[in-house]
């Protein structure tokens, strides 16, 4: 289920975006396409070693917290796999029985899901519940409607409407599930949107707590102890839940 770039405009347009979303959305793509191969070191090279299992940790404490032994989840814009896989080791370390599913775009990093034996969705964030559908229907596999846990990491400023992603995420939760994710703090590194194609520069905790409560009944958002380096910048990162 590895589409083509001609399949991904397709894709879109039976999706609803309109040109312009679309083109801004493609151009993402090809960028992410580029560094697919060398992803894993990419996140180790914005991440010490310490940050990425601090991450982990916390993501996976977070699920715990839910006190099942059986969890269906699922993970937005996941790359390469980098954190999903962690995570799902970590979960089965804990001796959680777990099903990961993970959502991305990009054709490459999809490739390296499947690699990684981690069920990949070919979807657009602003839209699960949709790609869910149509990647059953399509691909003949057996995707849930529902997840215990949505997670996403390093992701959400990259989404065009991140508000919309947030509803989209609430769309395939569990009325008991969790939604949690990590990403960067608000920063003023202007040229990130050409050099990594980053559509927002961050999000202040407000930010992020006024987008969630309207969507949300619980919110919390707070700073994590953990970094990114990009060359010799340094943006922290804040880790949300919502449920």
């Amino acid at each position: 289920m590895i589409p083509s770039m001609s399949e991904v405009k397709e894709f879109l347009k039976k999706l609803g975006f309109d040109e312009s979303s679309a083109n801004e959305l493609i151009e993402q793509i090809e960028y992410f396409e580029g560094e697919a191969p060398q992803r894993d070191d990419i996140v180790r090279d914005y991440l010490r070693e310490e940050c990425i299992e601090t991450i982990v940790d916390d993501i996976v404490e977070e699920i715990l917290k839910l006190n099942k032994e059986n969890i269906k989840l699922l993970d937005i814009a996941a790359g390469s796999g980098f954190f999903t896989e962690r995570v799902k080791r970590k979960l089965e370390e804990r001796r959680v029985k777990v099903d990961v599913y993970a959502l991305d775009i990009t054709p490459s990093m999809l490739k390296r899901l499947k690699e990684r034996k981690i069920t990949p969705i070919w979807g657009v964030a602003e839209k699960i519940k949709e790609s869910i559908k149509i990647a059953n229907e399509y691909y003949n596999i057996n995707v849930p409607e529902k997840f215990d846990a949505v997670i996403s990491t390093l992701a959400l400023h990259h989404f065009l409407k991140p508000e919309k992603v947030l509803e989209s995420m609430k769309d395939v939760l569990k009325e008991s599930g969790k939604v949690i994710i990590v990403d960067v703090l608000k920063h003023e590194h202007e040229e990130f949107k050409e050099t990594l194609k980053d559509t927002h520069l961050g999000f202040t905790l407000e930010e992020v707590k006024e987008m969630g409560s309207k969507i949300f009944k619980e919110v919390k958002a707070n700073y994590m102890d953990v970094y990114c380096e990009v060359g010799d910048i340094i943006v922290g990162l804040y880790k949300a839940v919502f449920a």
